[in-house]
């Protein structure tokens, strides 16, 4: 059976298990638009920005653990994917991005639009922000390319690029699509003998007895996530998780102390950086700064420092481990779970230490910095008691999503998270804006479960016209837009540096729910925080997008304490 180029990548892709792609359409991709919208099972969602598709190709990759894809014209619809990318990249979410490029007869020749190699050359552009950025040259590669493109997604979770030429995109290509397979895509190494030093300090004939777990984004899955959850309860090891790693063990479980770092809880705080922990067992977590509180070294444990990842450039990029591991953290997982005998009865020797242990961290206060703020009746409105009653008015199965700004601080604090694949956040990178994107991509991937956008004007100044996106395709998100009238984060630290300063970060004059409303949006102000749950219930009732605009006091800190300390201190000592 002979196809063009363009229905070959259409096809593959759906026989590789996408059901969904984003694109921006343009001159150099119209050969793409026919199969797009004929090919079975195949749903093409077209994007305000190419920046906002790769951001929803990023969302529908994290909330279907399968490869997200975003289409754009090469040149300008390259560059403007470049953040969301690197975003992608530095999170490790397998997205890919397929542009149009001109025909290989013209490149190099002044064509419009020309950023082929011989030009502008966006393959070098993309090639330090994804994993992999290659040219199709001709139709005979054309199904090389795509198979290791695809497989370098799947396989080393992070995003890749391909220009296609239009000529190739036109080309007949014989065959069909074979699609890369589980074995490949879920493959699980393990260093067996790192495995075995670790099994030897943790339930080896002198184990060490008070362990804390930090878990990450790379314990990801369903079946990682299950894993730890079993484990943690076997051996009543106390859990803390990365912020990017946030919901891959349950918030409101009796052994979970919460985040550790940005944006941090109290008991992961206390547990983390206490001096009684022997063994701090690190999985999926390359420890950047806000996973280690600002490179706390308060946080390395007494005896051993245990580092899992699949990444081997993860491990001793900050501290140097006792036990460093390469492998898959949910392989390493289901082997603690598998111990019988003597190393089991070995790890189970530090149970009542544990117990104890976690039961005078529980005992050190609430489990949230400034638990009293969430019932608070200050209007405006105080954001710890906003992220309560949305919390508390979204099903329990119900998706996250939060942009970069003050709002993630209040959204790592006051929202707990209980399964894997509910808390989306452009975690590393942080670009602004990215958020609303994250939360298309993923309710078009779940439209049964509720999604909940966090974002704050600053972030919607840059992105929000994808609200109509949304509208457009039915996409059932909430959108939190937590109005304080200002860029927050940068407001903290521009009033103190007088009145010039302060004024630049303002936000003035924006009707939220009037702009919502104006793309096909629902949309309302709400004021008080009794006004919060009806408003979020007719949020909920809505057939496709709402916004609820969320009038909070700038004023209120963030509660990241710990973490202005932890910065205070790495400055006195550097």
């Amino acid at each position: 059976m002979t196809m063009n180029g363009s229905e070959y990548i259409l096809e593959a892709l759906r026989a590789q298990g996408v059901r969904c792609c984003f694109m921006v359409p343009g001159a150099l991709n119209d050969a793409f638009m026919p199969p797009m919208t004929g090919t079975e099972g195949l749903h093409t969602v077209v994007a305000a920005f190419e920046g906002g598709a790769a951001y929803m190709a990023d969302g529908y990759a994290r909330a279907t653990g399968g490869l997200g894809v975003c289409f754009g014209i090469g040149g300008p619809g390259v560059l403007n994917m470049a953040t969301a990318l690197a975003a992608a990249k530095a999170d490790r979410s397998p997205v890919l991005a397929i542009s149009g490029e001109v025909p290989t007869t013209l490149e190099g020749m002044g064509g419009f639009q020309d950023a082929s190699g011989a030009a502008l050359d966006d393959i070098a552009a993309l090639r330090t922000l994804t994993g992999l950025s290659e040219s199709v040259s001709s139709a005979a590669v054309l199904p090389r390319h795509l198979r290791q493109a695809v497989t370098h997604a799947l396989v080393l979770r992070e995003p890749v690029h391909l220009s296609v030429p239009v000529d190739v995109q036109s080309a007949e290509i014989a065959g069909r699509w074979t699609p890369v397979p589980a074995a490949l895509t879920a493959m699980r190494p393990v260093d067996e003998d790192a495995l075995d030093q670790a099994l030897s300090l943790l339930a080896g004939s002198r184990p060490l007895k008070n362990i804390v777990i930090l878990a990450g984004r790379g314990v990801h899955g369903v079946a990682g996530a299950g894993v730890l959850l079993q484990v943690a309860e076997r051996f009543e090891l106390p859990v803390a998780t990365t912020l990017a790693g946030k919901g891959v063990f349950p918030e409101d479980h009796p052994l979970a102390l919460g985040v550790f770092g940005y944006g941090g809880s109290r008991w992961a705080t206390e547990a983390v950086l206490s001096d009684e922990v022997e063994a701090l067992v690190v999985m999926g977590s390359g420890l950047n700064e806000r996973d280690t509180l600002h490179w706390d070294r308060k946080m390395l444990p007494s005896r051993a420092l245990v580092h899992i990842d699949a990444d081997p450039l993860a491990i001793g990029r900050t501290w140097p481990a006792e036990v460093p591991l390469v492998g898959d953290p949910g392989a390493v997982l289901e082997r603690l779970l598998a111990l019988g005998g003597r190393e089991a009865a070995a790890l189970d020797a530090g149970r009542d230490e544990r117990r104890r242990f976690l039961a005078a961290v529980r005992a050190s206060g609430p489990g949230r910095y400034g638990a009293e703020d969430r019932r608070s009746d200050a209007v405006p409105m105080h954001p710890a008691r906003v992220v309560t009653e949305l919390r508390a008015a979204l099903p329990r199965d119900g998706v996250l999503a939060v942009d970069s700004g003050a709002h993630r601080a209040w959204f790592a604090e006051y929202w707990d998270a209980y399964t894997p694949g509910t808390h989306l956040s452009l975690a590393n990178l942080a670009p602004m804006g990215g958020g609303l994107g994250l939360g298309i991509g993923a309710a078009l991937a779940r439209p049964q479960a509720p999604v909940l956008v966090a974002t704050g004007d600053g972030c919607m100044l840059m992105h929000g016209m994808e609200l109509h996106t949304a509208a457009r395709d039915g996409a059932r998100v909430i959108v939190a837009l937590m109005d304080n009238g200002a860029y927050g984060n940068i407001w903290y630290r521009a009033r103190a540096m007088g009145a010039g300063p302060e004024a630049l970060t303002a936000i003035d004059g924006v009707d939220w729910a009037g702009f919502a409303r104006s793309l096909g949006a629902g949309g309302e102000a709400v004021k008080e925080p009794a006004q919060i749950r009806a408003a979020m219930q007719r949020a909920l009732e809505a057939d496709g997008p709402y916004l609820l605009d969320l009038r909070i006091d700038k004023a209120f800190p963030t509660p990241v304490t710990p973490w202005r300390q932890a910065m205070r201190e790495w400055e006195d000592d550097h």
